[in-house]
Order: structure tokens, then sequence, then C-alpha cells
């Protein structure tokens, strides 16, 4: 299967990415994944910490030790608790949330993860600065056709609100 053409997979280039996810139900079923290349997933736990920003030596060569992954899971939880919280107080639905699972993987697995069928992604592109640090990522949700059906819903009931 060709990926080429799915380009909100485009902000990593070949190889791994470091994924923190969480599975979430109860009336909104789907997936939240926070990934990052792994470059970025060691700049992101370096500046959380508070340790000063090395050049790396061999950007093919990215140590993530226990502490890292734990650092990174736990920022998942955070970042995709409050995405997905919101997603639930938008639709008034309590959202019951799966352990944040973290994962070092190719991303020729993430495609074939991401491209099943039945399935629809929100893709996240995201960039953020912490302690002088530009750090880039993505957020991709994905979500069962009846949650996209809830939200499409939802966002028609607020569209017709705004315009009468």
């Amino acid at each position: 299967m060709d990926f080429s053409e799915y380009k909100y997979l485009s902000v990593f280039s070949s190889g791994h990415v470091v994924s923190s996810s969480m599975s979430f139900g109860n009336g909104f079923q789907g997936k939240a994944f926070l990934v990052f290349p792994p470059e970025q997933a060691k700049l992101l736990v370096t500046a959380c910490v508070g340790e000063p920003v090395l050049p790396v030596e061999n950007e093919n060569i990215i140590c993530l030790v226990d502490t890292d992954l734990d650092i990174l899971r736990e920022i998942g939880n955070l970042i995709i608790n409050a995405i997905i919280g919101e997603f639930g107080n938008l639709l008034n639905i309590r959202v019951e949330y799966s352990l944040p699972e973290i994962e070092l993987i190719s991303l020729s697995e993430t495609q074939k993860i991401l491209l099943e069928n039945d399935i629809y992604i929100l893709v996240l592109h995201t960039s953020f600065t912490l302690s002088k640090t530009r750090i880039t990522g993505a957020v991709l949700i994905a979500l069962s056709l009846n949650s996209v059906s809830l939200l499409l819903e939802k966002v028609n009931e607020l569209s017709e609100d705004l315009n009468g």
C-alpha cells in the first residue's frame, strides 16, 4: 500500500515515531495519539525537566530511557485528556479513558493502524515553545463513524444557532 498520498503524516520523516496514546469511549469512541519524531520527543523531555538542550551528534541515534518514556506518557495523558475532554464537553457526553500507552513504532506501522476501515482521522499538527525550545509533532485522533456523525451533528447545530 502506498502511503505517500496521506499528507497528514508529512510532519514525520521516514523511520520511527514516539507515540503516547489513549483509547476513549462511552458514546464518543476512538483512540488519540500524541506523536513526535524521536529527536523532538527527547527535546520535549529535556525542556520539561529543565536540562540544557545539547546538540545531537548523530540524529539517527536518540537515546530515550525509561524516565523519558514516563514523562512522555504523562505529557500525552494531559494533552489527550484536555482535547478529548473538550469534545466530551461539547457533546455533553462523559468520556472514559484507557491508561496511556507509550510506544516507539515505525512510521509504516503507524500508517497501517491509522488507515483501517471505518476509521476517520482528525489531524492536529502542533508546534509549541517550552523553555525557549521549539517542539513539533502531531495529535492524531482516530474516530469511529458514529463519533464522526456526533461531531458533525453538533457542528451543524452550532452553525444553525449562529446563523439563526
